[in-house]
C-alpha cells in the first residue's frame, strides 16, 4: 500500500466495522491490504477506484487465496483515509490461522507490489486494539472529523445509512481516542483486544521477507499458491469464487 509507511508511523490503521463481531467457533483473523500504488489520489478518485478493475482484481486473489483454506471468508472493499489523500483498499476476514493469515498477506502484499501488509489477531488478553466506529454522520463530515483530530490514516467504509470506520491501535497509543472521534460523529465504538502484526519493509522493490515467509510457509504445506500469482486466469480475474462482502 503506498501509504503504509504512514500507518506505520502511526501504528493505526482502519477499516469497515461491518465484520467485527467474533465468532464463538474459530479464531478469526484479518487481513489488510490495497491495490493502490499511486503516491496520490483524491478522496474522490479513491471512491471512484473502488469499482475499478484494479480493485476487482485485487479482492478475487485475495478470495483465491482465503477460500483456499477455509468457508465463510468475508472481503469488503474500504477507503483509507489519509491526512490530505485517499486510496481504495480491502479488508479480508476469515478463519485462517496465524500461519495461513501471514502466507495470505504476503502473497497480497508480494502480488499488489506493496510495502506493508498488516494482520489482526483477535485474543482477549492481547495488547492491541481494534476499534469499531459506526456513524450517521456522511463520508466528507467523517473524514473531516478524523482528519481534523489528528487520527489519520483511517480507514472508511462508506455506507447508505452512514459509514463504518475500524482502528488497530497497535500498543493502546491511542487511548479513548476513537471513543472521542465517535462521540464527535454522533455514533458508537466498540472495542477488540488483540494482537496486531506488520510484515514487510519500507523498500518497495525488496521483495524479500515476503518470498521468504511465501517459501517458508510453502516447504511445508500441501498447498502452494505462489506459482499462480502470475497466471493469466488470476491477473484476469474479477469475480469471488467463495467470499462474500460484509453485510451494512
Amino acid at each position: 500500500m503506498e501509504k503504509f509507511a504512514a500507518i506505520l508511523a502511526a501504528l493505526v490503521l482502519s477499516c469497515a466495522a461491518a465484520t467485527l463481531a467474533p465468532t464463538a467457533a474459530a479464531q478469526q483473523s484479518y487481513v489488510f491490504a490495497s491495490p493502490n500504488t499511486r503516491q496520490t489520489l483524491t478522496d474522490a478518485d479513491a471512491r471512484a477506484s473502488l469499482t475499478s478493475f484494479e480493485q476487482l482484481n485485487a479482492i478475487a486473489i485475495a478470495d483465491r487465496i482465503a477460500c483456499s483454506f477455509a468457508s465463510g471468508v468475508r472481503i469488503t472493499g474500504v477507503l483509507g483515509i489519509y491526512d490530505t489523500s485517499a486510496e481504495n483498499s480491502f479488508v479480508v476476514e476469515s478463519h485462517l490461522n496465524r500461519a495461513q493469515a501471514e502466507y495470505a498477506g504476503s502473497l497480497l502484499a508480494r502480488y499488489e507490489h506493496q510495502k506493508y501488509a498488516l494482520l489482526f489477531f483477535p485474543a482477549p488478553g492481547g495488547h492491541d486494539r481494534l476499534w469499531a466506529i459506526q456513524t450517521p454522520k456522511s463520508f466528507d463530515e467523517a473524514a473531516a472529523a478524523a482528519r481534523g483530530m489528528r487520527l489519520t490514516p483511517i480507514t472508511l467504509r462508506p455506507e447508505s445509512a452512514g459509514n463504518e470506520i475500524w482502528v488497530v491501535d497497535i500498543g493502546n497509543k491511542f487511548g479513548d481516542r476513537p471513543k472521542q472521534l465517535a462521540a464527535q460523529l454522533s455514533g458508537g465504538a466498540s472495542v477488540q483486544n488483540g494482537s496486531a502484526e506488520v510484515i514487510g519493509e519500507e523498500d518497495r522493490a525488496n521483495a524479500s521477507l515476503f518470498d521468504t515467509k511465501i517459501a517458508a510457509f510453502e516447504s511445508g504445506a500441501k498447498t502452494k499458491l505462489s506459482p499462480r500469482l502470475w497466471t493469466a486466469a488470476w491477473h484476469d480475474a474479477s469475480t469471488r469464487t467463495c467470499s462474500t462482502e460484509a453485510p451494512e
